[in-house]
């Protein structure tokens, strides 16, 4: 196989991911499109299996993909390089989450479904303002409400202004991060600590730097080496154990995050590392769905709010089509018309000869080329 079908397979395996992980997270914000019963069924298996891992799959991507796209280029700290970096991490992010934060103040005026709470100005002015603004985990320790849901954004962002700072450590960078991850995992001084659980970040960044070292290939032969329906068996079966690893290991407060995310890293690896698709032609739904995670992680629960508002009193199987479905359909547009334009407009600015492909065969190159 080509250099460049290695490279698409690896890309697909990433988006494949992203799929699964936005899947998880709205599992695990499934019962705002419950009601009555449902909901405490729901809320109780929840109690068994923690789906809401996704998001922590979601910050080993983006920690592994920093190192890919940043580090593999960018050693030392520079103004200009940390300048660009800045600015496109503000077109990639900004807009789409002021917007979706902005559709949150129209709840102040919807009546909410029977069983929902209803919100005041004030507080969702707050929840507005700190989505915008990227301290949405800590309005959310503060003032708990439906639309939590972007502390891991802020969370996320707030990794992007510490992350090039920490270059100024120079040759102490990378015990700095394996300090960063200890801290969190062991000694993490914010609370409640799931708000903050910044490990798999930097767990992302630690596992680029391992995939960059010679001795990995090792590793990197051995995983070419199995069939499809191992990789897929080890996936799957680590997926399911981390997310209920995160429950049994509930008393254990932020240790519990790291240990979840070390069993994500099995099966991030596996993709990583394979240069075909692991899923096949089976990948391609979870493909599309990870293309609009941002978007949909953004709109889904402001979308199922108004739609269980308009369908209160239906049955389920039709209640949760809906939502499923217009979130579906509200995240394309919001890709189409929000995130992708910015995306291209950043596409539009490269250099000459710095074609889409090249530049994702970059990007998926990663750890290979350090």
């Amino acid at each position: 196989m080509s250099d460049a079908g290695a490279m698409h397979g690896k890309n697909r395996n990433i988006q494949f991911l992203r799929g699964v992980a936005i899947v998880m997270v709205l599992l695990a914000h499934a019962s705002v499109m419950l009601v009555g019963a449902e909901a405490d069924w729901w809320d109780g298996l929840l109690q068994r299996f923690l789906p809401g891992v996704g998001v922590d799959l979601f910050f080993l991507i983006s920690g592994y993909l920093m190192g890919a796209t940043f580090l593999r280029k960018q050693q030392v700290f520079e103004a200009e390089a940390v300048y660009v970096f800045y600015k496109k991490r503000i077109r990639r992010v900004l807009l789409p989450t002021w917007f979706w934060a902005a559709v949150v103040l129209l709840f102040s005026v919807i009546e909410p479904p029977r069983g929902a709470p209803a919100y005041s100005l004030d507080t969702l002015l707050g929840v507005t303002a700190s989505a915008a603004f990227f301290f949405a985990n800590v309005f959310n320790g503060l003032h708990e409400t439906d639309f939590g849901y972007f502390w891991s954004i802020a969370l996320e962002v707030q990794f992007y202004l510490l992350f090039p700072l920490l270059l100024l450590l120079r040759r102490a960078f990378w015990p700095a991060v394996i300090g960063i991850v200890l801290w969190f995992s062991f000694a993490n001084p914010f609370a409640p600590e799931w708000l903050f659980r910044a490990n798999g970040l930097f767990m992302g960044l630690l596992l680029w730097k391992l995939s960059s070292l010679g001795q990995f290939r090792v590793v990197e032969r051995d995983i070419e080496a199995m069939t499809a329906s191992s990789k897929v068996l080890v996936i799957g079966l680590a997926v399911v154990s981390a997310s209920i690893l995160a429950i049994a290991l509930e008393p254990y407060a932020s240790f519990r995050w790291a240990a979840t995310t070390l069993v994500l890293a099995v099966p991030f690896m596996l993709a990583v590392c394979s240069s075909e698709a692991v899923f096949g032609a089976l990948s391609r739904p979870f493909e599309a769905i990870g293309q609009i995670s941002f978007s949909l992680y953004l709109c889904h629960i402001p979308v199922w709010l108004l739609c269980i508002g308009w369908l209160d009193g239906q049955p389920l199987l039709p209640r949760v089509t809906v939502c499923v479905t217009m979130s579906l359909i509200v995240a394309g547009l919001s890709y189409r018309y929000i995130e992708r334009p910015l995306m291209e407009g950043r596409k539009s600015a490269a250099p000459a000869g710095d074609g889409t492909a090249a530049s994702s065969i970059a990007v998926a190159r990663a750890g290979r080329s350090g």
